[in-house]
């Protein structure tokens, strides 16, 4: 059970006791001229629901002035996934969701190589104004990589960006990553470095990352690459390593961040051990 009070202008307070988040489903979707919250209200009332999509839906389509309402908590964690398009067709065709996002989860899979959704959604991303957080999972095929590397150079430059997951991203020019100056944790798990790009052994002086997780198959110059950006780092993550190529870039990493560690996780592969 919870109990809303707002204090109406003028009007004394006013108390609306729910005792279950369905009773603010029921009481918003049969809205009459006798119940009529102030929108600051009602938006706090969805601000409760923001993990029960269903209900949010529901909301949505009692009354016009509840579906915008609710499109901020309903679009605040976007999934797009080839399976299911609908998601990406509704943000493509409706710019106004863009300003909505705090999440955003690229996913692609094997078996939807030729599936043009990772691509098409990647240019609108910096569009996403406060977009905090972004994971991209095996975004496109190897002939639109050039396509993905540059649409990604410009989404990292986003200024809100906070949180960045890269998972099973093969050939790529690790050098972008210094451009995203902005990002507080970088999580990468699977991968290898473009073969063509020297690995640099002069330390980033943009980034400034607080917490790194790495995960999965990464090669060694993956490694010497996080070297570059973990001056500042206060939490580092390792988790399933393999690390079967080189495991001495392991101590170098450890080293490289010595100064401002305080936390360590470490969960590796047994046959790196």
């Amino acid at each position: 059970m919870w109990i809303l009070h707002w204090q109406g202008p003028g009007s004394g307070c006013v108390t609306i006791q729910y005792s279950t988040l369905v009773g603010v489903c029921l009481l918003l979707s049969t809205p009459t001229p006798t119940m009529r919250l102030p929108a600051e209200v009602t938006d706090h009332i969805f601000s409760f629901l923001r993990k029960d999509t269903l209900a949010l839906k529901a909301c949505s389509k009692a009354h016009p002035l509840y579906s915008r309402l609710a499109e901020r908590y309903l679009y605040a964690h976007i999934v797009i996934d080839p399976r299911a398009p609908e998601v990406c067709n509704l943000i493509l065709e409706n710019p106004r969701l863009l300003d909505y996002p705090r999440s955003l989860e690229i996913r692609s899979f094997l078996n939807f190589t030729r599936n043009p959704l990772p691509i098409s959604i990647m240019p609108m991303i910096p569009r996403m104004a406060n977009l905090v957080s972004l994971c991209i999972s095996y975004p496109c095929p190897y002939h639109q990589r050039d396509e993905f590397i540059s649409t990604l150079r410009n989404c990292l430059q986003r200024s809100s960006f906070q949180k960045l997951r890269l998972s099973d991203i093969y050939d790529l020019p690790f050098s972008i990553l210094d451009d995203a100056k902005n990002i507080k944790q970088l999580t990468l798990s699977g991968g290898t470095v473009d073969e063509d790009e020297p690995v640099s052994s002069s330390p980033s002086a943009q980034l400034s990352l607080e917490t790194l997780v790495l995960s999965g198959h990464l090669d060694a110059d993956v490694y010497r690459w996080a070297m570059r950006w973990v001056a500042r780092l206060t939490t580092l993550e390792l988790h399933d390593l393999w690390l079967d190529q080189d495991w001495n870039v392991f101590p170098e990493l450890l080293a490289a961040c010595s100064n401002s560690l305080t936390k360590l996780q470490l969960d590796t592969d047994r046959s790196c051990m």
